[in-house]
This record gives C-alpha cells, structure tokens and sequence, in this order.
C-alpha cells in the first residue's frame, strides 16, 4: 500500500462512526467520476478516430472563404 493509502486509512480509521457515511458518500461520487472519466476518454477518442476519417477528402483548389461565402449569399441573399 502507498504512502498516500496509508495516510487515508489512519485517517477514516480515527473518525466516529457517524462521519463514515459521508466518507463513503464521497468515495462512491470518486469512484464514479472515475468511472465517468473513463467512458469519457473512449468517446472521445472514438470521436477523433471518426474525424480523421475525413481528413484529405477535400480537393486540393478547395477555398473554405469562397465557399462560406457562397454558402452566405444562397442562404440570405442580399439581407442588410
């Protein structure tokens, strides 16, 4: 057991009993955001594996401006 463990352990050990329930509640919300922590991660990298599957599918003359602008005139015209 690490140092840090050691120190938690001797910690809980000098508490009353009334306080365990709320080292426990906060022990479950740790072990959970953890949990959460991991999901998380694999989404993302889920997610960034998905986008570099599109990476180089544009062609090489493509202006992302003229096209933006394009897209600004088709959808609003000449508002203003």
């Amino acid at each position: 057991m690490t140092r840090i463990k050691e120190k938690a352990v001797e910690m809980i050990q000098r508490m009353p009993d009334d306080n365990m329930f709320y080292v426990i509640n906060i022990l479950q919300n740790l072990e959970e955001m953890t949990a959460n922590k991991d999901t998380d991660r694999e989404q993302a990298m889920k997610a960034f594996q998905d986008l570099l599957k599109f990476s180089g599918r544009l062609p090489e003359d493509f202006d992302a401006d003229k096209e933006l602008a394009a897209a600004r005139e088709e959808k609003y015209g000449n508002i203003g």
